[in-house]
């Protein structure tokens, strides 16, 4: 019984196991941060690079489908830590041809000791093909 008494009031070690309980909680939110703003500047990257094709595409004389998709190609950065897919659709609405430019971000986090980590986001726009006077 003493030695169960004495057991029990030592204190050698107890930060240690502290610590041992804290830190992989604090790791995991320090990843879990860095996945977050990863997926955040890529969602704005997305989004940047279709409004930058947009601005691009008014100027075109009429361009089709596959003159938009390329540009939207060359304005196109990497990735960080996912995959972007560029499309582009022609639609008619408003008594006028316009073009909805689409980019879409998958973002995968692998996170050890967790299942991984999925986001997906879409940027678009939509700019009115128009013929430049000649």
């Amino acid at each position: 019984m003493q030695i169960l008494h004495k057991f029990l009031r030592n204190k050698d070690g107890a930060t240690a196991v502290e610590a041992a309980i804290i830190f992989p909680i604090l790791f995991m939110c320090l990843f879990g941060i860095f996945g977050i703003g990863s997926f955040m500047y890529g969602s704005h990257q997305a989004q940047r690079t279709v409004e930058a094709t947009a601005r691009l595409a008014w100027v075109e004389h009429e361009p089709t489908r596959d003159d938009l998709l390329a540009l939207l190609n060359e304005n196109m950065q990497n990735a960080p830590f996912g995959t972007y897919t560029p499309s582009v659709q022609l639609l008619t609405q408003h008594g006028g041809e316009y073009a909805e430019l689409l980019v879409d971000y998958e973002f995968t986090f692998d996170f050890p000791f967790i299942n991984q980590f999925e986001f997906n986001s879409t940027a678009k726009t939509q700019v009115k093909i128009r013929s430049m006077p000649v």
